[in-house]
Formats: structure tokens, sequence, C-alpha cells
């Protein structure tokens, strides 16, 4: 059992326009289209049960669009027998007027969580603006994922430092939150003093190429393998390479199988299989 947690996905139309426009903006090449089609292949080849797909509305006009689809398409994961199972996180923006509305809509499509990308969202994670929003994805039981630490397609400031994420967790201790992206891209020295061995979520995605594989297996075994999930950040890397990634680091005994399934079940609230 693979359990990718930080993956992207776009209906055809879309994808067809904003794959190459997101590789030209971060100067990065796709491994697969950003189609659902496409991203099942992708799950096919590296042996990946579930992903978790993670949508982000740039504007606030496009939230209720893109968690209709993400509704529509967990309704599909749901009835569906594929053994490829996608899973579908929903999106806000900080911007929404009626953001509270939308946050019971989500609830009642069956949606999981919420990704925030406070670079493409134009906030900083520890705005006490936000703090309405996360304390009422907190309260409804919502994981929320936030990118954090740089990004490719954006100059500085990062909007989601390690300093901004450690004030948010003392403002909401309990909460469930992911930090992707190891808990900072990029910010590595942050993440060390002001996240490692907190109560949150890291995710692996693209963050193997920077680290390096001596320096991810220390990141992990410091922070702990138990608050660690495999994600992959495709289509921006290769779910067969991340996970062959992760299966050559030197961990300790039983951490692979927690990063690689266990930890993502627990926080999801799965038993034994990703079905409704």
């Amino acid at each position: 059992m693979v359990v990718d947690f930080h993956v992207h996905c776009f209906p055809d139309r879309l994808a067809l326009r904003a794959i190459p426009e997101l590789a030209a903006a971060g100067g990065i090449q796709p491994y697969s289209d950003g189609t659902v089609s496409g991203l099942r292949r992708s799950m096919r080849e590296a042996g990946v049960s579930l992903s978790v797909v993670q949508p982000v509305a740039t504007r606030p006009q496009q939230v209720r669009v893109i968690n209709a689809w993400a509704a529509e398409q967990e309704a599909i994961r749901r009835s569906s027998r594929q053994p490829e199972q996608l899973l579908f996180f929903g999106t806000l923006h900080p911007d929404l007027v009626d953001w509270r509305e939308e946050i019971g809509r989500i609830r009642e499509d069956g949606l999981l969580g919420i990704k925030f990308h406070p670079d493409y969202q134009g906030f900083f994670v520890d705005e006490e603006r936000m703090w309405p929003f996360y304390e009422a994805l907190l309260q409804e039981g919502l994981i929320i994922l936030f990118h954090a630490g740089e990004d490719a397609g954006f100059p500085p400031p990062v909007h989601c430092t390690p300093e901004g994420l450690a004030r948010v967790l003392h403002r909401f201790p309990g909460g469930r939150i992911v930090a992707a992206h190891m808990g900072g891209y990029r910010c590595w020295e942050g993440v060390a003093r002001h996240l490692v061995g907190k109560e949150i979520y890291f995710d692996t995605s693209f963050s193997f190429a920077d680290l390096g594989a001596a320096g991810m297996a220390r990141l992990i075994r410091a922070h702990g393998p138990r608050k660690v999930l495999f994600g992959t950040d495709s289509p921006w890397t290769g779910q067969k390479e991340s996970l062959a990634s992760i299966q050559g680091l030197d961990l300790p005994p039983g951490a692979e199988e927690r990063i690689l399934y266990r930890n993502a079940f627990s926080l999801l609230g799965f038993s034994t299989s990703p079905g409704a």
C-alpha cells in the first residue's frame, strides 16, 4: 500500500493550458500531463494505491467551481472499484466573501481537507485575518495542508515560513495541519529551529533534490517518522522516482511503512482501506 498525499491534476481542457504555463513559470518539466487519466497512469506505473489531490484557487471566483469538481470526483471515488483511487481536498481563498458557507458545503460534500498556497493566494500564513479561517476549518475537523517554504515560480518573500507556521501551531494547538515540502522548501534551518518535533505533519513532496538522501533521512529522523507523509507534488516530480527515493533511505524499522501509508490512513481517518 502506498499513499501519495500531495498531487495535482486538472480537468482535461484546463490541464492543456495550465501545465505548460506552470512549467514555464517554475522552470520545471512535468512528469505527466496533469489530467486525471495521466495521474492514474503514473500511479499504475509507480504502484501508488491512493493519491490525495490538492487543488488551489488563485482567485476567489474559482473556489466554488474547483470545489464542485472536487466533490464530483470524490463521489466517483466512493462509488468506484478502480485500483488507483483519487481522494480530493477542497480549496478556499482569503478574499472569498462567503467562505463560511463554502466550508459547510465542503463538509457536506465529504471532502476531508483544504489546501492553501499562500504565495499563489497572496497572504502570509500567520496573518491575523487568517485566524478565523483556520479556527473554522479545524473546528469542522478538516485537515489543512499548506504549501510551505519557497515556490519555484515566485520571488521572495516566502509567504509560508517555518516561523510563521510555528505561530499558527501555537495559536491552534492540536489541529490536523500538514506542512508540504518537509516543513518549508529551502528553509531548512528554520524548519529545524521552529518546527522539528512539533505536532505538525511534513510531506516529502519536491524535497529530495534539494535535501539529498542523507538530508532527507536526517530530517525524517529528527521530526519523527510518525509525522511524515509520502508526497510527490506530481506531476512536478515522478511518483515512481520519488517512491524509489524513499525506499532507498536509511530509516528506523517500521518508518517506511508509516511514511508510505500508515500515517496517511490515520490522518484521513481510514482503518484498512481508502474506501468510502
